[in-house]
């Protein structure tokens, strides 16, 4: 996401999944991520926000469906720098899809 958009998120902005379901509010905005406060999951989940496709009047539209949104696990804010020495932070970021420098892909395998 362009760090334009990033911007222009704020507190209280309806958030919806590409399936147009409402999944909750912007409870808080983060410089990586903002807090989507339950909702239709009941607990507050960390949105990354590479997972935005856009932000229009006063609604912010995820990549995900609703039942996407609703498997991930983003209870606790994905710590995105200084943690490579922690396999089970590395696993969890995986999950919000972040980039994993352990998982490059290897062209000499066939």
């Amino acid at each position: 996401m362009s760090t334009g958009k990033q911007h222009t998120i704020q507190q209280h902005m309806e958030v919806y999944s590409s399936d147009n379901s409402k999944l909750g509010q912007v409870a808080q905005v983060y410089a990586d991520s903002f807090l989507l406060h339950k909702g239709i999951f009941g607990k507050n989940r960390y949105i990354p926000y590479e997972l935005i496709t856009s932000v229009e009047n006063d609604r912010v539209n995820l990549r995900l469906s609703k039942d996407e949104a609703g498997e991930m696990k983003w209870e606790k804010r994905p710590d995105y720098e200084g943690h490579l020495g922690d396999p089970t932070q590395l696993f969890y970021d995986r999950g919000h899809g972040i980039h994993d420098p352990f998982e490059e892909t290897n062209p000499d395998k066939a």
